[in-house]
């Protein structure tokens, strides 16, 4: 049976970059997770299951080819994402700053993963991507 990961769920990150996983979401994860850079402007949880498909993806692939360089990338920038004693994850001091999270972040179900977006970013990314179809939920600062 396919796990499926659904919703949109704010979380606060604490100073030292942690944040927890939602637990509806969490139990549909698993225990082995990686968090890396997602195809726009966001981050992503993995699954061990899902990095081996990556790996053997890449396994596959010539340096030449432009899917190459984008796993390259990926990986470079992919860290293990293991919880603390009381149940917080750290998203990696380079993963925030290069999105730019500093005090929330929004966890995004999408089927088989999960993302993290900043609020602002994930709702202008909605719109552009489907104008006229996106209801906003917030103003612009």
């Amino acid at each position: 049976m396919r796990k499926f990961i659904g919703g949109t769920y704010k979380y606060q990150i604490d100073a030292k970059g942690r944040v927890r996983i939602p637990a509806k979401i969490k139990s549909l994860l698993g225990e082995n997770l990686y968090i890396s850079l997602g195809d726009q402007d966001n981050l992503v949880i993995y699954t061990e299951e899902m990095m081996d498909q990556l790996y053997d993806k890449y396994a596959k692939l010539e340096a030449s080819d432009p899917e190459y360089i984008k796993h390259r990338i990926i990986f470079a920038n992919t860290f293990q994402f293991a919880p603390d004693s009381q149940d917080r994850y750290q998203i990696p001091q380079i993963l925030r700053e290069m999105m730019g999270l500093k005090e929330e972040a929004l966890f995004v179900g999408v089927a088989n993963r999960l993302e993290i977006w900043r609020e602002d970013v994930y709702y202008e990314t909605l719109a552009r991507d489907n104008p006229g179809k996106v209801i906003r939920r917030f103003e612009a600062k």
